[in-house]
């Protein structure tokens, strides 16, 4: 048996799902890698090009059939996806020491690094979008900001809406590491707008 593997638009997507015969093909398309699960485990990572998996010997492969659930899924290595976030309810003091809110904004870019910790991270979903990773860090990567936001205003004064690099740095920074524990490279975090002061109830916005 061959199969072709082709990248797909999403970051991961299922493309089999049963009981694979023993010695199956598959030819993997570029940009793409195929996680290989078998038995509920990751039990290769395979990269471009033509790869055998589920080996056996000829005999078991001609005379036995293999019964384990296995599933092979698509990750888009080939493309970096972007996601747009926003955040109120900043909450910090003014120099009369009264509450504020303040706000932020803006997107970031992501690859895939590490296709099996990915997978593990999701639970090994049918596919895996932009949506669900966004959802999946949204808290984190606003939680994020929110630091680095309160840290610039008690480092550097009130206004900072013109240090947004600063605070992007600062964010970055931290987002970096959790990024590479699901699997993902965080390439940029792009912060649009912070706002001093962001309406009078400081509602989030995702």
């Amino acid at each position: 048996m061959r199969l072709e593997i082709e990248r797909t638009d999403d970051i991961v997507k299922r493309v089999y799902d049963g009981e694979l015969p023993y010695n199956t093909a598959i030819s993997v398309s570029p940009g793409t890698e195929v996680v290989y699960v078998k038995d509920g485990s990751v039990a290769a990572v395979v990269g471009e090009g033509v790869s055998e998996i589920n080996s056996a010997g000829a005999l078991k492969a001609v005379f036995g059939k293999c019964k384990v659930k296995q599933q092979l899924y698509s990750v888009n290595r080939g493309k970096q996806f972007i996601v747009l976030w926003g955040t109120g309810g900043i909450g910090y003091r003014d120099k009369k020491g009264e509450l504020k809110k303040a706000g932020a904004n803006g997107s970031y870019r992501f690859a895939v690094d590490n296709s099996s910790a990915l997978l593990r991270r999701f639970g090994y979903p049918e596919v895996i979008t932009e949506s669900d990773v966004k959802e999946q860090l949204k808290g984190i990567v606003t939680g994020a900001v929110k630091e680095a936001v309160v840290a610039a205003i008690d480092k550097d004064g009130y206004n900072v809406g013109g240090r947004t690099g600063a605070v992007q740095k600062k964010a970055q920074e931290k987002l970096e590491k959790i990024f590479a524990d699901y699997g993902l490279f965080l390439d940029a975090l792009l912060i649009e707008e912070v706002t001093d002061t962001y309406g009078e109830t400081g509602n989030e916005e995702e």
